[in-house]
């Protein structure tokens, strides 16, 4: 059994997407009998973050928001954690940050031989249809590249290494490039979706130990 802390801000269409899919990360989690404190809409802010990781003290930290190198926000775009400010407490963790760039800098500076960040030293790209932005779940444009992006999660829980995890996702995102452009697809997005996809998964890495697992 592990502890795990997941934030989950919702105050645009792309933090609402990350929240919404991620509900299918909590449902395995705690199906498999783990401890999962999730800090969801305003929960997802500095201080409740703080609080509960000093108070939990978690072995996988799932961090979903906006983000740029040094930091990732949560709720309102209220930075949660910043490298040289709390990224202490990312330390002897596992992390995986869906949030822009965190890695180039947040993550490097937290990974060492106890601590793994997983996460994106570029942008994270979504691609969203309008006509579901009040029901993320049935949005198939999203779900090619949120269904790779919680391959992560799932497989730490799951039992896999990081690295695994990371393999893991990455191969989902692959094959979702495959079918978009395959000669059958008719979506008029294919291309651009598939190009976007690749972005992503060629900007994911695996900092720190990539050997330790829950």
């Amino acid at each position: 059994m592990s502890r795990i802390l997941i934030t989950r801000p919702e105050h645009d269409p792309l933090t609402r997407h990350l929240s919404y899919w991620n509900s299918k990360v909590i449902e395995l989690a705690s199906k498999k009998g783990n401890i999962v404190t999730d800090l969801h809409k305003e929960k997802a802010n500095k201080k409740e973050f703080e609080g509960r990781m000093k108070k939990i003290n978690p072995d996988l930290v799932l961090l979903n928001g906006h983000g740029d190198d040094r930091s990732v926000t949560g709720h309102d775009n209220e930075v949660i954690v910043e490298e040289g400010q709390n990224s202490d407490l990312l330390k002897n963790k596992i992390t995986y940050a869906v949030a822009c760039s965190s890695a180039r800098v947040l993550g490097e500076a937290c990974a060492d031989n106890a601590t793994t960040y997983i996460g994106y030293n570029e942008y994270f790209v979504l691609n969203l249809d309008r006509r579901f932005f009040s029901d993320p779940l049935r949005d198939e444009k999203a779900g090619r590249f949120l269904e790779p992006s919680n391959k992560v999660a799932l497989s730490l829980i799951k039992g896999h290494t990081a690295k695994e995890a990371s393999e893991n996702s990455k191969k989902a995102f692959r094959e979702n490039i495959i079918s978009l452009l395959s000669k059958s697809n008719p979506d008029v997005d294919a291309l651009d979706d598939a190009k976007n996809l690749y972005w992503n998964m060629t900007h994911q890495v695996c900092l720190g130990n990539g050997e330790v697992k829950l």
